[in-house]
């Protein structure tokens, strides 16, 4: 019978939520299998339901646990992370946590940049760029709407491998070296065009990010737009003091 210890400072609630977490972590609850019933885990840990609910709320909050009206709390499904602390491009984010990632490329043109998109550039409005919508997918699933502008004059062209990485394009075709980025993150939800290719709800809340990638001069050299699904990808910032 597991037991919890009562005269630990250790809030009994937390107790279970880690033990919870534990069993979650190890495989033993896998995606999509319903945990037990609160008074299943209060027998089960001899506990009270409220520090039952207060684990289970602790776990719903670390996106561990799913409430599903009329069924129950199953485990959910892990969400793609981002980590702050260095830049790098979405493939290569999603590569390091081992899942498979493919582009459709769905247009591709030279265009006039409008006053708003060269002033993210730093260049004059009508200026050529390459315009490139693209849609990520993560094991087979679409998770993010990606639209680039790129300067024209630094090497890009339209006959390009757009299913690759644009970093990769920029440092091994172009010879630019990055040398950091600007994100600003929002909160919004989902137009008609973006549910449809994303395959969620439209008015669905999505995280948008605006990146602005810098050659080693610190000059703008693509700036990009991306619509990403909230129920499968997070962000992650670490501080320090």
């Amino acid at each position: 019978m597991p037991i919890l210890d009562e005269k630990s400072p250790i809030p009994l609630y937390f107790q279970l939520q880690e033990k919870i977490k534990k069993k979650i972590e190890e495989g033993f609850y896998k995606e999509g299998d319903l945990i037990p019933t609160e008074k299943e885990l209060q027998k089960m840990y001899s506990v009270s339901r409220i520090t039952v609910r207060n684990a289970i709320a602790g776990l719903v909050f670390e996106d561990l646990l799913v409430k599903k009206q009329g069924l129950g709390t199953i485990v959910a499904r892990p969400r793609m992370v981002e980590d702050f602390s260095s830049l790098k491009s979405f493939t290569e984010k999603m590569a390091a946590q081992g899942a498979a990632v493919a582009t459709q490329v769905i247009e591709i043109k030279r265009i006039g940049a409008s006053e708003r998109i060269a002033h993210h550039l730093a260049i004059e409005p009508e200026s050529e760029i390459i315009y490139v919508k693209r849609l990520r997918f993560v094991d087979e699933e679409p998770i993010a709407l990606f639209i680039s502008h790129i300067r024209g004059d630094i090497g890009i062209s339209e006959d390009d491998d757009f299913k690759r990485s644009i970093f990769d394009l920029l440092e091994n075709k172009c010879g630019i070296k990055i040398s950091g980025a600007q994100k600003v993150i929002e909160a919004t939800s989902a137009n008609k065009e973006e549910a449809e290719l994303l395959k969620i709800d439209v008015d669905e809340p999505v995280l948008l990010i605006r990146n602005t990638t810098l050659d080693s001069d610190n000059k703008p050299i693509e700036y990009a737009e991306g619509v990403y699904r909230s129920d499968r990808y997070k962000y992650v910032l670490k501080l320090k003091r």
